[in-house]
């Protein structure tokens, strides 16, 4: 709870950093379906949450350029002209290409998790709409009826008083 209020503490997050693995989760159709997961799925959206950030950019750029140095400058010189994966880099573009490969269709498992959950929840939150949406009418009617009582008194006591 956060201190002189009723409501609990959210969450805080990192702003520019949205990897940062805390989220609120108080919604029961949210909290249950992360509550269902198998191991594979968790792995999934794990995957699916870093490769769709800003950490996972920068660090598979910075290994793509290490690959390249590494391959161009350094082992070039151990092995005198005859670097481990020279340019045009085919040994790269073939772990490039399996990665691609692999995270894809772990990424689209994900999202139809995501794309589940979301139908859920905008079930539950039609539901909600339409009990509302009853309650709100019963209010009506009861105003109304208040409305023609109020009415009924007011002319009776101009009635009585005339």
């Amino acid at each position: 709870m956060a201190p002189g209020t009723d409501a609990p503490e959210r969450p805080t997050q990192r702003r520019g950093f949205p990897y940062s693995g805390q989220h609120d989760h108080r919604h029961p159709v949210i909290a249950a379906s992360l509550d269902q997961r198998t191991l594979g799925e968790r792995v999934a959206d794990s995957v699916a949450h870093f490769g769709g950030s800003w950490p996972f950019i920068f660090s598979f750029l910075a290994l793509i350029v290490s690959w390249m140095v590494l391959n161009t400058v350094i082992i070039d010189d151990a092995l005198h002209g005859k670097p481990f994966d020279p340019f045009p880099y085919i040994a790269l573009n073939l772990v490039l290409s399996a990665l691609a490969g692999l995270q894809a269709p772990i990424i689209m498992m994900s999202q139809n998790r995501a794309a589940a959950r979301d139908e859920a929840l905008a079930a539950t939150h039609y539901e909600e709409t339409m009990s509302l949406d009853s309650l709100l009418k019963k209010n009506t009617e009861l105003t109304q009826q208040i409305h023609e009582l109020t009415t009924q008194i007011s002319q009776l006591l101009q009635t009585n008083r005339g």
